[in-house]
């Protein structure tokens, strides 16, 4: 019975730091996308259309990497080219 009640907490514990994890990396990705937009100098609708365009365009060209990273590259991109 203990060891039900150990696994139980270690589940809950795990599950617990994977959503924080989740949370973390989705307000960074948020923070990202934000500047890639205001970057465009566009209305906030256009610049959400062309950053779908171009994050659509760097996951042809660079196929099974994270949001996050499309996001990075897609703003290194933008600020080297100001």
């Amino acid at each position: 019975m203990s060891y039900m009640i150990i696994g139980l907490v270690i589940i809950i514990t795990i599950i617990y730091f994977v959503r924080q994890k989740g949370s973390i990396t989705s307000s960074r990705e948020q923070h990202l996308r934000n500047k890639c937009k205001s970057l465009l100098k566009t209305s906030d609708a256009e610049a959400e259309k062309t950053l779908t365009r171009l994050i659509e365009r760097q996951k042809e060209r660079n196929p099974g990497k994270s949001e996050e990273w499309y996001l990075d590259k897609i703003l290194y991109d933008l600020e080297k080219d100001k």
